[in-house]
């Protein structure tokens, strides 16, 4: 699809039927989600049971194993027959974009931004309201569940007792060095207290996104554990060298 400036004026349409639009894409990154903890596989019933025609022929595409390429045409082809405009062609957009994202794995806070963006500033905003509620309920139990948890091993105690002491600007810098995935495979191991910290510490949506990203990593091989244990000491080591320490 070639979203210029001719095209989106044949997707115009109110604030209202945009609003109409968000359940649409709260729906295609449950399935995102789904599919990233899952597999592909755990999209059968939607493939078979969803209203839409359209959302069923991506995700069949999907589960027969078709590359994402040769199912973007297809599905632009059943689109561009049909001669769409306004509502009716935004929904198939969304739901165009969104089964390409599933079949290619993007990660389904990544995907979401993409879907939003047809939607406009007004329509994020009031997806954000009505709908990421959940991250922050998910992001408060959570802290809630390891508010009084001990260190899951002797080197998560060790590691807990390097960071506990790290003062604010020091901390700060050591989560703008380590990736989100490696903060992962380390925080959930470490005493209640130095995670709650850590989490305060952090963006509200870097926050919610090292929550998902534990929820989807699973079991770790220790090797993994170890690795990132060892990545976290090497940050410390270098604030030491930058005196941040």
């Amino acid at each position: 699809m070639h979203y210029d400036a001719e095209f989106c004026r044949q997707m115009r349409i109110s604030d209202s039927e945009k609003d109409d639009c968000l359940t649409l894409v709260s729906d295609i990154i449950y399935l995102a989600t789904s599919a990233r903890n899952y597999g592909l596989l755990s999209l059968g019933k939607a493939a078979e049971e969803s209203e839409s025609f359209l959302l069923r022929k991506g995700l069949e595409l999907a589960l027969d194993g078709v590359i994402s390429t040769t199912a973007r045409t297809i599905l632009e082809l059943y689109i561009f027959s049909a001669d769409y405009t306004g509502k009716a062609l935004l929904e198939r957009c969304i739901i165009l974009e969104g089964v390409i994202g599933i079949m290619e794995g993007a990660h389904p806070k990544l995907l979401k931004e993409l879907l939003l963006s047809f939607l406009g500033e007004s329509g994020h905003d009031v997806y954000k309201k009505e709908f990421d509620i959940e991250e922050i309920e998910k992001l408060e139990a959570y802290l809630k569940d390891v508010e009084k948890k001990p260190a899951a091993s002797d080197s998560a105690s060790k590691l807990g007792k390097l960071l506990g002491p790290l003062n604010n600007a020091a901390l700060k810098q050591f989560l703008q060095t380590i990736n989100i995935d490696e903060l992962a495979k380390v925080i959930a191991d470490l005493p209640g207290e130095v995670q709650i910290r850590l989490f305060n510490s952090l963006p509200k949506r870097g926050a919610f996104l090292v929550v998902d990203a534990i929820e989807q990593q699973g079991a770790l091989e220790a090797q993994e554990i170890e690795e990132a244990h060892e990545k976290v000491v090497a940050i410390i080591n270098e604030l030491h060298t930058q005196a941040y320490l």
